[in-house]
């Protein structure tokens, strides 16, 4: 199978660009927000779903989280078929959708007090239904965000979507710090993680008004099966996997366990304003993240993606294990800060590039589907069970530091093996025979 040539560019409006551009990053805010405020808030509300004393309810709670991976491979099949059917902007707002209907349903949810072991069933099935709709709306956005771009700026077209998922979690972290600042943790952990899920719904109906604006994508892609993936398009689709597994095994871990794991340490060390200091401090490294995001995308589309591909594997090797090993021990709002900093500007070299990456990996007829089932396969296996793992691990700490540095070294061998062409270019950044596999 032949790379297609980019289709010239039609140009748009400023006005179009700029909604384009919204269109295809709120969505993916409103989705990842609704994600992450599961994850920041687990510590909080397992002891509302599971029973309070067991002392395995924050695993419990992991696990689910890693569920929501596990469910992304279908998601991407769904709304792959969806977008190739329906269009992207149909598929985006129609994933979104259905994630903000799963954080209706927790905000009202019953607990175990009231309903016992069917709380965790409503948990379950939750999860399950949200991870479908976050890898719907992954692949879409993904490729929107790319088609819709001008040449020459599609790194930083895309790291737009990079950016609004860090923000998920920017708003998630957020949200927690004004609710401690205003209620103490047992209130939180009686209702103020319903809150979270309430905002994570009703954000979801303004994708609504805001598709209205969003024009359509300058082609759609077609409706192509998961036989077609694999039978056309299985060697960009491996790589994608592969390039994929270490860049999410830091990013979970950073942005969900280590957080996690400091702002616990802080407050058995210094009680609830040590609790409020280390949040903001991971607040403010996460904005710091999702800034660095379009500049990533920006540098992209003068060098490449595969010198920032790179980078981040090469030094995320020598950075990303010892920041593993060190993290219980993060409760100085100040070291937290510079180590946070110190591994977010390397993630940055992955996080920046890697959605242009794999768009332009596979040809128009496969990148819907490719992007998103490569990125749902890699996710479930390495991304969300990370959190799971390293409280699975927790008795032998270097494990779990090994296991995560093992991966960046496989992101880092496939940003090597990637043929470098003009940034600008729309398709064809792996050798020749990956591309044109098929």
């Amino acid at each position: 199978m032949n790379s297609a040539a980019p289709a010239p560019d039609v140009g748009q409006p400023r006005a179009g660009v700029t909604w384009a551009l919204l269109g295809g990053s709120f969505p993916n805010l409103v989705q990842w927000y609704n994600l992450y405020a599961f994850a920041v808030f687990a510590p909080f509300f397992r002891t509302e779903f599971f029973d309070p004393s067991d002392g395995g309810s924050l695993i419990y709670v992991y696990a689910i989280f890693a569920l929501t991976f596990v469910m992304r491979p279908i998601g991407s099949w769904i709304f792959g078929r969806i977008a190739g059917h329906r269009g992207l902007r149909f598929a985006l707002v129609s994933s979104v959708l259905l994630m903000s209907a799963g954080s209706a349903v927790l905000a009202i949810s019953p607990t175990q007090s009231h309903v016992g072991a069917w709380s965790a069933g409503i948990l379950l099935l939750v999860g399950a239904v949200q991870g479908i709709a976050t890898d719907g709306e992954y692949g879409a956005s993904a490729v929107y965000l790319a088609d819709v771009a001008a040449r020459g700026r599609r790194g930083f077209s895309s790291s737009f979507q990079t950016a609004t998922i860090v923000a998920g979690q920017v708003l998630a972290q957020a949200t927690l710090l004004i609710l401690l600042s205003v209620v103490d943790r047992a209130q939180i952990s009686a209702w103020g993680w319903r809150v979270a899920f309430g905002l994570g719904a009703l954000a979801g109906v303004m994708t609504l008004v805001l598709a209205r604006r969003m024009p359509s994508e300058r082609t759609r892609p077609a409706a192509a099966g998961l036989a077609d993936l694999f039978r056309d398009g299985w060697r960009p689709l491996l790589w994608v996997v592969l390039m994929t597994s270490g860049g999410t095994a830091a990013f979970y871990t950073f942005t969900v366990t280590v957080p996690s794991l400091s702002r616990e340490a802080a407050f058995a060390a210094g009680g609830s304003d040590a609790e409020r200091a280390s949040t903001t401090a991971i607040l403010i490294a996460m904005i710091v993240l999702m800034l660095l995001q379009p500049v990533g995308g920006a540098m992209s589309d003068r060098i490449g993606r595969k010198p920032l591909l790179v980078f981040f594997g090469a030094a995320g090797v020598v950075v990303i294990g010892p920041a593993v090993m060190i993290a219980p021990g993060l409760t100085a709002p100040s070291t937290l800060l510079a180590v946070l900093l110190v591994v977010f500007v390397v993630l940055t070299g992955y996080l920046a590039t890697n959605t242009i990456a794999k768009a332009e990996a596979f040809p128009p007829e496969l990148r819907a589907l490719g992007v998103g089932f490569g990125y749902a396969v890699s996710n479930s296996l390495f991304g969300g069970t990370a959190p799971l793992l390293y409280h699975a691990t927790a008795t032998v700490p270097w494990l779990f530091s090994a296991y995560v540095t093992v991966l960046v070294a496989v992101t880092l061998a496939a940003a090597l093996v990637m043929r470098t062409r003009a940034p600008s270019a729309e398709v064809g950044v792996l050798p020749r025979d990956v591309v044109n596999a098929g």
